[in-house]
């Protein structure tokens, strides 16, 4: 069981790279082949308000299952999302959200796990906007490294049922941030359509 651990610096992080997101790049490819920047965000939107239910052992709302998609991005973007990432962290700052069971995904999950994947949410998808829109990221060290041995002790799970793509191979040598991107499935060396700004 992962032990509670404090979501403001992960969610801090990925609020700055929002901010700073340049209104020209939603159209600008992300390390996920799938998603555009706009689409990212979208994602980011929805769960920086539906995680916050996991917390409360609640059901997400319906209107917050978001795969992401830039056409239902809405234009008060750049100022709503840091306040919910604020909000999110708070959900999972009080001492039951870690505790029990929760719903997340719509499936009984132990509370602990949902937030590890709440954390492993925030850093990954802020690695991801950071790196498609030219800025830096900075996530905390002990973070990273919390999740890299919270991924690697899930069970296998095929590759249909699977949370991420299949792993990217990285050297055990490698920083730990380029690992925990590996392990999700994203090449951490990608540097996508990058330009002038």
């Amino acid at each position: 069981m992962a032990e509670p651990r404090d979501l403001r610096p992960a969610a801090n992080a990925i609020a700055t790279i929002v901010e700073g997101v340049p209104e020209d790049s939603l159209r600008d490819p992300t390390p996920s082949s799938d998603y555009r920047v706009g689409d990212l965000l979208e994602h980011i939107d929805g769960l920086s308000t539906g995680l916050q239910a996991a917390a409360r052992k609640e059901p997400v709302p319906e209107a917050e299952l978001r795969d992401g998609d830039a056409a239902l991005l809405r234009f008060d973007w750049r100022e709503r999302i840091p306040v919910q990432l604020a909000d999110l962290a708070r959900a999972w700052a009080h001492p039951t959200a870690w505790q029990g069971e929760t719903i997340e995904g719509g499936i009984p999950i132990l509370a602990s796990a949902a937030g590890m994947f709440v954390l492993d949410e925030l850093i990954v998808h802020g690695w991801e906007l950071a790196r498609a829109t030219g800025q830096p990221f900075d996530a905390r060290e002990d973070d990273v490294l919390s999740l890299i041995d919270f991924l690697e002790s899930l069970p296998p799970m095929p590759e249909s049922e699977g949370l991420f793509a299949p792993p990217e191979p990285v050297p055990s040598a490698a920083p730990p941030m380029d690992r925990l991107i590996g392990l999700t499935g994203r090449d951490p060396a990608w540097l996508g359509a990058s330009r002038e700004r």
